[in-house]
């Protein structure tokens, strides 16, 4: 096996038997915590199967692109959320434990060997006391974080007209539409997914603000004056898989206002159909990309980013348009983007405009309004 291909093979092989991996898992903790299923009664190995499969699952992408933080920040946050139910230290503990033991005993000795720094990487995460919590909006004085709890709490009230009128207030007081997504849209849409995460928050909550946010982008964008395209070319869009796209939605109209040109094709987009976009319109002058800019709003999404940036590469034509990354992952990891292979990455929606004029200058002359 070739050494660069090792990563992947070992990450498929625990994708390949996940679901058997995580009954085991069970069964571990079970006979580790034998009084769980008095505790949990008809739901334990319901609910601790679903939560093996997401250990599982993110172990999985954080060995595919070879980062091991990756997975010890999923084991953080999960057990912030554990604690946030109030499930014992006990049955936490155990899970760990059954995880760790799970993958010693079943995976094929490499797989096993692979896996292991990143296990032991999580593990201490999760036994760091205090250090699992995620930042909270709420707990924030600053005047933008003042105005992003009030815009989530609109949204949370299902008063949307508000949400937007307190939009459009920032913006007629001097906020730029950047600053406007970035410090108030952007954040709200972090907290309310926080909250989700820790139970404060319900999935229809989380649905209904996602879905006012991408009627208000589109909304300021549209009251936004329109930029003179300056030739360059750009694809955004959201990974295979990745169903969440007000992100790039965000950074495709900040690039527009910096004078590009942009086809938006929204959200889980295989990264066979971005190749074949880029092959297409290299075929007719004028029309050719000159970046593709993907969004993964978390760090299931990885390992679909390093299939776009492999997909790129592997084409004559669109190997020579670079990819930019940006979302969650990348703004944790601010070097995560090099282990995929990308050509850049964003940690902001701000970051994304400045990668992006990096990557591809604007020609001499030309200067967006």
């Amino acid at each position: 096996m070739d050494p660069r291909d090792a990563p992947r093979t070992h990450a498929q092989t625990i994708e390949d038997c996940r679901r058997g991996l995580a009954d085991l898992m069970v069964d571990a903790h079970l006979e580790i915590a034998p009084g769980m299923a008095e505790r949990y009664g008809a739901m334990a190995r319901r609910t601790w199967a679903t939560e093996a499969l997401s250990r599982i699952d993110h172990l999985a992408q954080a060995m595919a692109v070879g980062v091991a933080e990756v997975f010890s920040a999923h084991m953080a946050a999960s057990i912030a959320a554990l604690r946030a139910r109030h499930v014992a230290d006990e049955d936490i503990s155990a899970h760990v434990v059954s995880l760790r033991q799970v993958l010693e005993t079943h995976l094929p000795p490499e797989a096993a060997d692979a896996a292991r720094p990143f296990v032991t990487a999580g593990a201490q995460a999760a036994a760091a006391p205090h250090a699992c919590a995620e930042p909270s909006l709420l707990e924030s004085s600053s005047r933008d974080a003042t105005l992003a709890r009030l815009y989530l709490l609109h949204l949370l009230q299902r008063e949307a007209g508000e949400a937007l009128a307190l939009a459009v207030d920032a913006r007629r007081g001097g906020m730029t539409l950047a600053e406007c997504y970035e410090r108030v849209l952007a954040p709200a849409l972090a907290e309310v997914g926080r909250m989700w995460h820790v139970q404060e928050a319900s999935i229809a909550d989380e649905h209904y603000c996602t879905a006012s946010t991408r009627t208000i982008v589109t909304q300021l964008r549209a009251a936004a004056p329109a930029p003179r395209a300056d030739g360059r070319r750009a694809i955004c869009c959201s990974v295979a898989g990745d169903l969440h796209d007000t992100g790039t939605r965000m950074a495709a109209d900040l690039l527009e206002l910096d004078g590009w040109t942009v086809e938006f094709l929204g959200a889980n987009v295989p990264a066979a159909e971005v190749v074949l976009q880029v092959e297409d319109a290299a075929s007719e002058p004028g029309r050719e990309f000159d970046l593709v800019l993907a969004g993964a709003s978390t760090s299931l999404s990885l390992r679909a980013a390093l299939d776009l940036v492999g997909a790129m590469a592997a084409s004559p034509v669109a190997r020579s348009v670079p990819v930019l990354l940006g979302g969650a992952p990348f703004a944790a990891h601010p070097r995560l983007w090099r282990s995929i292979g990308a050509a850049g990455g964003a940690a902001t929606l701000t970051d994304a405009v400045v990668e992006a004029a990096r990557l591809v200058p604007a020609p001499s002359g030309h200067r967006a309004r």
